[in-house]
């Protein structure tokens, strides 16, 4: 009885799952067929012509997508002006206009500039404190040491 359970070929879940077609090297297609068939997509008899529609539009699914060269530049001098482009590419968005990968990049890029702005603005108030420190020797260290004292313990 052992001897006739070896010559049984055994099937694993695996390969009972696996397209019955051969690649162009001619070994075995492993990828799983489609319902109801024993093929892949790419072995499926019946479905050439969807095979070779993929395969155009595959190049038009992949292009880098843009706003078109005649839309305007972005008056981006201010933080308002960065918050109006933020919340005008969001309306964008909503309403179907543009594409969220473009959508994603302004934000990204709006956040960015909106820290850098944030960043210059911090350094020019410190400038302009140290220069009127600079100015006025009086407000020496016991001028900021009383100041501090009042704040701690008020």
């Amino acid at each position: 009885m052992s001897d006739r359970k070896r010559a049984i070929p055994y099937v694993t879940a695996a390969s009972a799952q696996s397209c019955h077609g051969s690649k162009g090297d001619g070994t075995k297609c492993r990828a799983r067929p489609v319902a109801g068939s024993s093929y892949c997509f790419f072995h499926h008899p019946g479905k050439e012509a969807e095979r070779r529609a993929a395969q155009q539009a595959g190049g038009q699914k992949n292009k880098m997508v843009v706003l078109p060269s005649s839309a305007p530049d972005a008056k981006l001098q201010n933080a308002d002006d960065a918050v109006k482009l933020l919340a005008e590419t969001i309306n964008q968005v909503r309403r179907g206009e543009i594409d969220p990968k473009v959508a994603n990049a302004v934000g990204y890029l709006g956040g960015l500039l909106l820290k850098a702005m944030l960043a210059t603005e911090t350094e020019s108030r410190i400038a302009t404190l140290e220069a009127i420190v600079k100015r006025h020797p009086a407000m020496s260290e016991s001028h900021f040491e009383e100041d501090q004292e009042r704040f701690v313990s008020g």
